[in-house]
């Protein structure tokens, strides 16, 4: 794990000490090296698929044979093949990520939301999902936030993520999100409970931040979506409407902070399209809330923010 630390990104080690100290060490962790053999490491790997996690599991097993590798080359073991090799073919075959559940239309997903209101849901868990949904994040960037990167009284509030803690990192500028009003003024309430200092999703189980599971449980289960939509679908919603709607491929890409053009291309431009970023954000705001409160398909309308002339629905 050291020596991978300086390349993984902090969510991704994260993620990956929690799986390993959850699913592997309390199997694996006081056997030798060089006794542990594929039928020693498949119950471990079969228990995590047992349990619906596919990704999970693969995840896990390769990380598993790194460990073997790297002992291998430290002289811990005898070499010749690795024992986690093997253990893969008992993995079934992984789903394609473009199909995770989403849904397409916007009373439905408005209907989501009405239901998650009145769900047995953590305060926390809840209005994540909400800073999910109107916003169109990364789960693993959402769960981490830091009030430090909310600013939420200006004109046009913003979340501004460093460029440290996205997928991406080999971009010159942080991911700006735009809040329009709907969850600006809920995480202002929001940031009155809590107080407004360090992370703005604390875990009420001890954890330093709630985790990605408890959220895709509150869909999952709680609000029984298994199939029908993910927490991750939010963005493929975004997405596929924002494009139905007439706003540019470029302008959606951005705001999902999704390579958009070729390399040349991105060489020379470099802009983040901000004013036209507000102007899909508080048209995704104003659909969304609009369906909470009953309404659907309502028009656009001018709307003035920061200066800059917008879109509004």
């Amino acid at each position: 794990m050291e020596t991978r630390k300086g390349d993984w990104s902090g969510i991704h080690f994260e993620k990956t000490q929690q799986a390993f100290n959850r699913d592997v060490l309390p199997k694996l962790g006081n056997l030798r090296v060089s006794d542990i053999t594929p039928a020693v490491i498949a119950p471990v790997i079969e228990a995590i698929v047992k349990r619906g996690s596919l990704e999970t599991a693969s995840k896990v097993l390769q990380n598993v044979g790194a460990v073997f590798r790297f002992a291998e080359g430290k002289g811990f073991s005898r070499g010749g093949s690795n024992p986690a090799a093997a253990v893969r073919e008992l993995l079934p075959r992984k789903r394609s990520h473009s199909q995770r559940p989403a849904l397409l239309k916007f009373d439905a997903l408005a209907d989501l939301l009405r239901r998650a209101e009145g769900a047995p849901i953590s305060p926390a868990v809840r209005i994540c999902h909400r800073l999910i949904a109107y916003t169109a994040a990364r789960i693993g960037n959402a769960i981490t936030a830091d009030w430090r990167e909310f600013d939420l009284d200006s004109e046009t509030p913003a979340w501004t993520i460093p460029r440290s803690r996205m997928k991406a990192k080999d971009r010159p500028f942080d991911h700006k999100v735009i809040l329009a009003p709907t969850i600006a003024k809920e995480l202002r309430i929001w940031r009155s409970i809590t107080g407004g200092k360090g992370l703005v999703f604390p875990s009420p189980t001890g954890r330093a931040h709630i985790t990605h599971e408890a959220l895709e449980k509150a869909l999952r289960v709680t609000l029984g979506m298994e199939g029908k939509h993910s927490v991750h679908g939010w963005r493929a919603s975004f997405s596929t409407l924002a494009r139905d709607h007439g706003f540019s491929r470029e302008v959606t890409e951005l705001t999902l902070d999704h390579l958009h053009d070729n390399a040349v291309a991105r060489a020379y431009d470099r802009g983040e399209r901000l004013a036209e970023r507000v102007k899909l954000m508080y048209w995704w705001d104003a659909q969304l809330s609009a369906g909470e409160q009953g309404q659907v398909g309502i028009p656009l309308r001018p709307i003035v923010t920061s200066g800059v002339a917008c879109e509004n629905g």
